[in-house]
């Protein structure tokens, strides 16, 4: 069985394992793509996850920051933020 790539998922191991942590507390992914993003992890809505981001950078999450790759959501909302 073949997966995608997940090389920059890999590069970013240990905010990722954070991320997941204190936004999906309630939730263990056990494979992440580099193409994968919230929506692909979570069985949370929008909602709930925008509030957990928002809660866990102390930055405003918006619905279109949800939609980008997981890697790319999680090293933006470390940096400059999520908007």
């Amino acid at each position: 069985m073949n997966f995608s790539d997940s090389s920059e998922m890999q590069t970013i191991a240990n905010l990722a394992n954070e991320f997941f942590e204190h936004v999906l507390f309630d939730e263990t992914p056990l494979f992440v793509s580099d193409e994968a993003n919230i929506y692909d992890v979570s069985m949370a809505g929008t909602e709930e996850l925008i509030k957990r981001c928002a809660d866990y950078y102390g930055k405003e999450v918006f619905a279109q920051d949800l939609k980008q790759p997981l890697w790319k959501l999680t090293n933006t909302g470390n940096s400059e933020g999520c908007n």
